[in-house]
């Protein structure tokens, strides 16, 4: 990822089950990841915002929560931009 290029991904945690969507931005230092508009991927692949309980859905993420980030399949990216 190049630094302050936007792109949606599936974002896996590491310690913790949920799958989640979001427009991620690599920054220069910690925390390392920003997240928009963050939804978590249910088992059934529907979008549940995230973090729950709040209505903000951009959040920060250090690089030692992070397992991995992959490509999210086409199905959900368009759920994602709908």
């Amino acid at each position: 990822m190049e630094q302050e290029q936007s792109v949606v991904r599936l974002i896996l945690l590491r310690q913790r089950s949920e799958y989640l969507i979001a427009k991620i931005t690599e920054l220069d230092e910690e925390p390392v990841y920003l997240l928009e508009r963050c939804y978590e991927v249910s088992e059934e692949g529907e979008l549940i915002p995230f973090p729950k309980h709040s209505s903000q859905r951009d959040i920060f993420l250090t690089s030692d929560v992070v397992l991995t980030i992959l490509e999210p399949s086409q199905t959900l990216l368009d759920k994602y931009n709908a």
